[in-house]
């Protein structure tokens, strides 16, 4: 019996031998060997080595069944293979996880990694959990320690589909507040282009220093329409696409705020909790509540154009207008106003010319028109009508007088009523003129006096006589 059974083994190693291969797996190390095996049981080793080398497409390394048919049948479903043409410098022989169709045809590669850079590619959904989404229209990867979608999630990313965004390129992310497999709401949005939409709120909790840094982009000021250049950060999209930001950025060596448009609808309001306490409009205007300081002067070559400027200077409190143009600097009129009504208006001006009160155009340092009141006007005045007192002053006589008012119609060195009407007086002078006329008189009399004195004395005189019959 024995016999027979030996020789029924040496005919199979006969058989085995003449198909080329050999009936047992030798201790062989130097040299791969070209038997298969079939093991129905339990494989226990201390490694597997596989050397199938690799290429562009792929080479199969291990397969995974999933029946009990043979290995031929179509019941593979996973394999590990190497993929990539081997050059220097790492590259090639990346390492890839394949599935496959129910008929045992390439299905994908869901997983893969990089020998090179060791970064892992992951196609379809990944979840930090048991749960997994199996979404045709796009990644959604759900973080969170439920036990199924329709439990409350933690929270999910998703790119292009997964029920959120349509967008390609785009990638959402949303807070697990609600479940029964529904949208959950979006809290930031990154599209293809880098932008990032937040859809609550940004808040920094370094108990240090918190800051936001933008890399350098360039400077340039607001656009209208367009994106502008350089680094800004915008508080609300444009209204439309003929107006730019409410946003804030860079510009030379200067920051700057903007609004949309250049006009008095749109603007800056400033509030003290909740009351406003100071605007500025698209154009500049503005309104402040409470009082005000402004300390130093604003000098050099820092601002240009015409403005009203308040300020400190020399120790003065000031206030002037000024154009700053290079090379055409000057000062500009000066205007304050104010009545109860449109039609009571008071007007103080300055100009080159003089002060104007109640006229816009003043013809000397002060121009009223109007009534002044004053309790005291005090006159400086150089020279005086003292001359009329000297020995050597000519004292028209009386007749002279006469002649001349006759025919002017007004005393001599006084002007006339045209003159006055058409050119005004000058206080002081009519003064003067007036004092010389004054002294002129007194002389008069004091030479009338002289004359009445002589007469009352030849009187006395004729008085002693003695009376003829």
């Amino acid at each position: 019996m024995k016999r027979k059974l030996l020789s029924l083994f040496v005919a199979c190693c006969s058989m085995a031998t003449a198909f080329g291969q050999d009936p047992y797996i030798n201790n062989q190390l130097t040299a791969a060997q070209p038997a298969n095996a079939w093991i129905n049981g339990k494989f226990t080793s201390s490694f597997i080595q596989t050397f199938t080398g690799t290429s562009t497409n792929g080479n199969r390394h291990h397969d995974f069944f999933g029946g009990t048919t043979t290995p031929a049948g179509a019941n593979l479903r996973w394999a590990f293979a190497l993929q990539g043409t081997e050059t220097s410098g790492n590259i090639g022989s990346d390492f890839r996880i394949w599935s496959y169709n129910d008929d045992g045809t390439f299905l994908s590669s869901p997983f893969s990694i990089a020998r090179a850079s060791g970064i892992v590619s992951i196609p379809g959904s990944l979840a930090a959990t048991i749960i997994n989404t199996n979404n045709t229209s796009g990644a959604l990867s759900i973080f969170g320690g439920a036990a199924s979608v329709n439990s409350l999630r933690g929270a999910e990313i998703g790119l292009r589909g997964g029920g959120y965004s349509t967008t390609p390129g785009e990638m959402t992310f949303h807070t697990g507040l609600g479940g029964g497999g529904t949208s959950q709401p979006e809290r930031m949005r990154i599209n293809a282009g880098g932008l990032v939409t937040m859809g609550y709120g940004l808040s920094l909790n370094n108990t240090g220093s918190n800051l936001i840094n933008f890399n350098s982009a360039g400077i340039a000021p607001p656009s209208l329409g367009t994106r502008s250049t350089g680094s800004k950060v915008v508080l609300f999209s444009a209204l439309s696409q003929t107006e730019s930001d409410y946003a804030a950025g860079i510009e030379d060596t200067h920051m700057w705020f903007s609004v949309p448009v250049n006009n008095n609808t749109r603007g800056f309001k400033f509030y003290g909790g909740t009351t406003q306490i100071g605007r500025i409009d698209g154009v500049g205007n503005n309104q402040w509540e409470g009082q005000g300081r402004f300390k130093g002067w604003l000098t050099g070559t820092a601002a240009t154009g015409p403005a009203a400027e308040i300020g400190i200077s020399a120790g003065r409190a000031s206030f002037i207008g000024y154009d700053r143009t290079p090379g055409a600097a000057k000062y500009l009129p000066v205007l304050l106003a104010g009545g109860t009504t449109a039609t009571n208006q008071k007007t103080l001006i300055i100009t080159d010319a003089g002060v104007g009160i109640g006229t816009l155009t003043p013809q000397s340092e002060l121009s009223v028109k109007g009534t002044i009141t004053a309790q005291r006007v005090k006159v400086t005045q150089t020279g005086w009508a003292d001359y009329v007192f000297h020995k050597n002053y000519q004292l028209p006589s009386l007749a002279e007088v006469e002649a001349y008012v006759r025919a002017n119609q007004h005393l001599e060195g006084i002007p006339s009523a045209a003159e006055v009407e058409k050119e005004g007086i000058d206080v002081g002078e009519m003064n003067k003129k007036l004092l010389a006329k004054v002294e002129e008189l007194t002389l008069y009399l004091i030479e009338q006096n002289k004359k009445i004195t002589a007469l009352e004395e030849w009187k006395k005189q004729q008085e002693k006589l003695p009376i003829h019959p």
